[in-house]
């Protein structure tokens, strides 16, 4: 299996602890033998969240012997040595124990060699009776999908199914007997449907007491200050599907789920809450569901709009600042900013001039190559379905340097219907710059960009197809 891997002093030091204090023992003293590995380079990766980071190198001697010696302990976590290739020789874990030898067996692992390390014996072990297992799913979904009749297909999903529980009552029995590394693994990695912890004499009515107990449990035995979270890849998939199954798709129930974690997480000593903050930040910068991008907001002002932190770069601080900026005043559920704008004649009409049950409001440029695939799509909607619901379009031309092709594209393609505007050279009252900074205030950095407004110009639609305009007004 080839990896890619992150180069970087902070992850290095985060995992090291950045040790630079001289010992007379060291906290790690890991060997590893094989006579492969003669004269070759290896080095020392783990897990940081969905990335893997190189720690150390060595290069083996002439037995094929070579170790890897820090100060002070790493985090506890998966593990893995890697060759000049980028290829894992073998996955491992470090505990508070990190003084062992291992003489790995690619051909048997479960010959695999491990002195002094009984949580890697107990890893070792798993992984062999995991392979077992798997081989035994493997050749009964072959029976499965082979059978000819549906008896014979149940016979074979029943055996599949016990392996199943197999594996899980592992995991569980393990989990129940030790808190190591390898049980942190197991409850990060059990199925979502696991009622294990139900007191036989507890009974679960309904479908919506099933959902409210696995969800309770979800988390259970996983303690978000614990930094071994991040050293495997397990994490961002135990949060993703926590948000996907238990958690309403609404901005306040995600916003305050979210919260949640991360004030748990929020301590001094806690890499969580920096890993955590930046991927929810990062998911929701540029959401897939419409609206979502509110949680951008409201993380960004509990957590990054006045705080300062050590290990947020300057750069991404400014990419958050930014971002907000462009989405606080256009907001789902908001009423739309003024726009200042003169129609083709040089008159003002302003966007609140208009009056409409419903708004489509349009940025666009009549030079611009997808403005020129868009704008005739638009008016085949307006034409066959939006005129006939009192809907009326606001097209802001943002190129002042093209009257002419402005009014040639218009009469091309018969677009006389429209209130057609451009921004106004000078405005006159009692505004700010940031008044008249309809780019911002619209979040414009391409063209074209579409919202749909009520008769109140409240916003009601933005960052999805126009097409879809007319289904959300009848759902209204």
């Amino acid at each position: 299996m080839k990896l890619s891997f992150v180069w970087g002093l902070f992850i290095l030091c985060s995992l090291s602890n950045c040790a630079q204090s001289v010992t007379k023992q060291p906290g790690c003293f890991i060997e590893f033998q094989a006579k492969a590995y003669k004269n070759k380079t290896f080095y020392l990766a783990s897990h940081y969240g969905k990335f893997q980071t190189l720690v150390d190198s060595v290069i083996a001697d002439a037995d094929g012997k070579l170790v890897f010696k820090n100060d002070e302990k790493y985090v506890n976590g998966i593990y893995m040595l890697v060759n000049n290739a980028n290829e894992i020789e073998i996955e491992f874990l470090m505990d508070d124990v990190q003084q062992f030898k291992i003489k790995p067996d690619s051909q048997n692992p479960s010959k695999t060699t491990i002195n002094q390390s009984p949580l890697n014996i107990d890893f070792r072990d798993f992984n062999v009776f995991l392979k077992t297992k798997r081989s035994e799913i493997d050749v009964l979904k072959t029976s499965f999908e082979s059978s000819d009749t549906k008896s014979k297909q149940a016979i074979s999903q029943k055996k599949i199914e016990f392996i199943e529980t197999e594996i899980s009552q592992y995991k569980q029995n393990y989990s129940a007997s030790h808190s190591n590394t390898l049980a942190l693994l197991f409850k990060l990695t059990q199925p979502i449907d696991d009622f294990s912890s139900l007191p036989e004499n507890q009974k679960l009515a309904t479908k919506e007491d099933s959902i409210s107990y696995l969800k309770t449990n979800y988390f259970k035995g996983i303690n978000f200050n614990d930094n071994r979270l991040l050293r495997n890849p397990f994490l961002e998939s135990k949060l993703s599907t926590y948000f996907e199954v238990f958690v309403p798709k609404t901005v306040d129930a995600i916003t305050k789920e979210i919260t949640k974690l991360l004030e748990i997480a929020n301590t001094p000593e806690s890499e969580l809450f920096k890993y955590m903050s930046l991927y929810f930040m990062d998911l929701y910068i540029n959401p897939k569901q419409m609206g979502h991008d509110r949680i951008f907001l409201n993380l960004y002002n509990s957590y990054f709009k006045t705080q300062t932190y050590d290990w947020l770069p300057l750069t991404q601080k400014e990419l958050f600042k930014s971002k907000a900026r462009l989405l606080e005043h256009n907001q789902i559920g908001t009423k739309a900013r003024e726009l200042f704008m003169n129609s083709m004649d040089g008159k003002p009409f302003y966007l609140y001039d208009l009056t409409a049950n419903y708004t489509v409001l349009i940025f666009w440029d009549p030079t611009c190559g997808h403005c020129q695939t868009e704008i005739p799509r638009i008016n085949r909607l307006y034409n066959d379905d939006w005129k006939n619901i009192n809907l009326s379009i606001y097209a802001v031309n943002m190129n002042s340097e093209v009257q002419k092709e402005w009014g040639k594209f218009i009469t091309t393609h018969k677009l006389s219907a429209w209130k057609h505007v451009s921004p106004a050279s000078s405005v006159s009252g009692n505004y700010s710059q940031k008044d008249v900074d309809y780019q911002t205030l619209y979040n414009i950095q391409q063209t074209p960009v579409f919202y749909l407004l009520d008769k109140d110009k409240t916003i009601i639609a933005k960052d999805i197809d126009p097409e879809d305009y007319l289904k959300l007004i009848q759902r209204k």
